[in-house]
Formats: structure tokens, C-alpha cells, sequence
């Protein structure tokens, strides 16, 4: 079960979709806060209320953080590179990412 809705911020309207799954999990697709995730349907409810400031936070980021790098790890490098960033305080592997690059 599919379901459409959408949030406004600053007068502007962003479109975001709820998919029931299997579990009492939930995917959540919204691009403007660049979230397409599964999470459990009881959390749901305070992610659409933080949606908005979510989505300011993602044009603010977009505004001073233009340029975007990838590459691919396994599954195991991924999780070990998440651990690392949590036990060094990070809250994003981004900014742990970017932490180690420049210095």
C-alpha cells in the first residue's frame, strides 16, 4: 500500500511516499531530503514531523556542499568505515570521510 502526501516549507510544497512492507516497516521516499529508506513504521510518524527541518538541512548542505564523490566498497568495508565514524564521534561518514581526506 502506496501512500502520497507532501510537507510544505517556506511556502513551497515537496512530495514525499510511504510504502507499507512486510515487518511493520515502512520505505520512505522523499528527494528533497534525499531520504529513500525503510524504517520501522513506529518511527514514522516523528520522521515526518522532523521532514521539514530534514529538508532545510539538505538545501543548506546542497547550497555549500556542490561537488559530490563516489566509489564502491563491500559490505563489510561499509559496515567497518560506519563503525569507525560512530566510535570517533561522528554522526555522518561524510564528515568522517572528509575529515580524514583533508587532514
Amino acid at each position: 500500500m502506496k501512500t502520497n502526501a507532501a510537507v510544505t516549507v517556506k511556502h513551497r510544497q515537496y512530495p514525499y511516499t510511504l510504502e507499507k512492507r512486510r515487518g511493520g516497516v515502512v520505505r520512505m521516499v522523499c528527494k528533497a531530503a534525499k531520504i529513500d529508506q525503510e524504517f520501522l513504521a513506529e518511527d514514522v510518524s516523528e520522521l515526518i514531523l522532523d521532514l521539514p527541518a530534514l529538508i532545510v538541512a539538505e538545501q543548506k548542505h546542497e547550497a555549500t556542499q556542490g561537488e559530490v564523490i563516489r566509489f564502491r566498497v563491500s559490505a563489510r568495508d561499509k559496515h567497518r568505515i560506519e563503525q569507525k565514524a560512530i566510535e570517533k564521534g561522528y554522526d555522518s561518514v561524510s564528515k568522517y570521510l572528509r575529515d580524514l581526506a583533508t587532514t
